[in-house]
């Protein structure tokens, strides 16, 4: 499929430095700018931005409520698991961390920070084994990685977490350094553009590594979860594609990008009947129109000639 010029020219710096709020559903990332916001009960982007200012405070029953808000209308969402993980830290917690750190690396196996985490809280918990689980997943992921993967510096650290709480269970365990990962909706817009530039270049594997990025800033952002499902797509994880893409439209069922891209993964798959009817569900979502629906029209012809 051509990827269509996805906001990285004329995107003025406003625009990457509000919260994101831009033509709601458009091709790919909603049709230009930063991510566009969601039309969920609560905007779970904003909410889960409150949470993450909450968490940098020091407010972290506060942080829980709002994580908790998002949780409810994204409860596979791995980054939000991983941030309430974090809140219960503050807490100190453990038990409960644990439950949530278990759950972000279950939704996000690839989630370096989190199973550092999950490894150190086993380990401060007793269980040693488990700890260890962690730090062999973390091994593979460096081997995959190598030194130039973007992950590279957050996969040691991980390691080097779960190393100290080996060594000393009984030590602290408090939110501070890298390992806390949190950042800002400027860092996700801006981590979001360079996903899209990398997937312009067909570099999928770098765009994941972005987009997990613009995932941490964001939280459950239709936009970043359509292009997860994208970029996993081209890698031919179509299971993994397709969670992305039924995550997107659990949040904004109207969303252009996802609803072309789940029809374009049909037509892959040899689902035809699939492939049609998302293009009636894009005609519908488009009274007047839009190039989603014809980019997924011309999918399906091409697939009968």
């Amino acid at each position: 499929m051509k990827i269509r010029d996805l906001m990285l020219i004329a995107v003025s710096a406003a625009a990457l430095v509000a919260t994101p709020a831009l033509a709601a559903g458009g091709g790919g990332g909603g049709g230009g700018g930063g991510p566009s916001a969601s039309s969920s009960r609560i905007d779970p982007v904003k909410r889960y931005q409150q949470g993450a200012d909450l968490l940098k405070a020091g407010n972290y029953k506060q942080a829980e409520k709002a994580f908790d808000d998002v949780l409810d209308v994204a409860a596979k969402d791995a980054n939000t698991n991983y941030m309430m993980g974090l809140t219960q830290i503050g807490q100190q917690d453990f038990n409960s961390a644990r439950k949530y750190f278990r759950n972000a690396v279950k939704y996000d196996g690839n989630n370096a920070t989190a199973r550092g985490w999950l490894g150190a809280v086993e380990a401060k918990q007793g269980d040693a084994g488990k700890a260890a689980e962690q730090k062999t997943a973390l091994e593979a992921m460096k081997v995959k990685c190598a030194a130039a993967c973007a992950e590279a510096k957050f996969i040691d650290a991980a390691i080097a977490q779960i190393d100290a709480a080996v060594a000393n269970p009984a030590g602290p365990m408090l939110l501070s350094g890298e390992m806390t990962r949190l950042a800002s909706a400027t860092d996700g817009n801006a981590a979001y553009l360079t996903a899209s530039g990398l997937i312009n270049e067909g570099r999928y594997e770098d765009a994941l590594g972005s987009l997990r990025q613009a995932g941490y800033a964001l939280g459950p952002h239709p936009d970043v979860l359509t292009y997860q499902g994208f970029a996993n797509r081209k890698l031919h994880n179509y299971d993994v594609a397709v969670s992305y893409y039924s995550a997107a439209l659990a949040l904004e069922p109207n969303h252009r990008g996802a609803n072309e891209y789940l029809g374009e993964y049909y037509v892959e798959t040899g689902q035809m009947g699939l492939a049609k009817a998302q293009l009636v569900k894009l005609d519908g979502i488009c009274k007047f129109g839009c190039e989603e629906a014809e980019e997924l029209r011309r999918w399906i012809a091409g697939a009968k000639s």
